[in-house]
């Protein structure tokens, strides 16, 4: 994994009003920690990647909620991954050896055991109400979009506007299309990235990266807490 460089907040972001104020969304955040924060711990630990930054998809995406989603929505949960893809992505982790003793150890845990060939079971909606489970799969999968070519520079900058937008809106679509376009000057900025996706996924951005933002708080007024 390499290292972690960004500019929180980043230029010409702020979180939406509707949102919540500063003070709502760093109490939401603390709340999370208090929750969840030893299964944050450990997947930060399994996977390298800052718990400030899995608390702050945390927020994003479920607000700590971990039935967010709407019963039986193909993403549920508190990191609103999607089931349905969940199964190869966990199976390409193993196969590539990127997948540590310890998250096999919590997988196991929950059942999701591989075969001689790598493979697992299904992965359901039922995996994707279990708290510890599901931010365990969900850093994962972020942790696959960080190590891609596009997500990280060759002087180890997280790109973390490229890996939100397509963590939002995948890989293959318009908005995923320019957040994996590594060379273009129209989109290599944060800024310039949220301004040319479509209203979700720049409003995720923002909230992630703007002023008064997830990762704003988590990188300051929680910074002693998220550790």
């Amino acid at each position: 994994m390499a290292k972690y460089l960004l500019t929180i907040p980043s230029v010409g972001l702020e979180s939406p009003n509707n949102w919540g104020s500063r003070d709502s969304i760093r109490s939401m955040m603390q709340r999370i920690w208090n929750k969840y924060g030893s299964y944050i711990r450990e997947a930060s630990e399994n996977s390298k990647i800052p718990a400030s930054i899995i608390t702050s998809f945390i927020a994003v995406e479920s607000g700590g909620d971990e039935l967010a989603g709407g019963n039986g929505y193909i993403t549920q949960g508190l990191m609103q991954w999607n089931r349905d893809f969940a199964k190869a992505q966990l199976e390409d982790e193993l196969a590539k050896k990127r997948m540590t003793e310890g998250e096999k150890s919590v997988l196991a845990k929950y059942g999701i055991k591989f075969d001689a060939n790598g493979k697992t079971r299904a992965i359901t909606n039922a995996d994707q109400k279990k708290p510890e489970l599901n931010i365990t799969i969900g850093s994962i999968i972020l942790g696959q979009l960080i190590d891609q070519d596009w997500g990280t520079s060759p002087s180890g900058v997280i790109h973390l506007d490229r890996v939100i937008a397509v963590y939002n809106a995948g890989a293959f679509g318009d908005t995923g299309k320019k957040a994996r376009q590594k060379t273009s000057p129209l989109y290599d900025t944060p800024q310039k990235l949220a301004n040319a996706v479509n209203s979700i996924t720049k409003a995720y951005i923002n909230k992630m990266l703007g002023l008064n933002g997830a990762m704003d708080i988590a990188s300051s007024d929680l910074k002693s807490v998220l550790v």
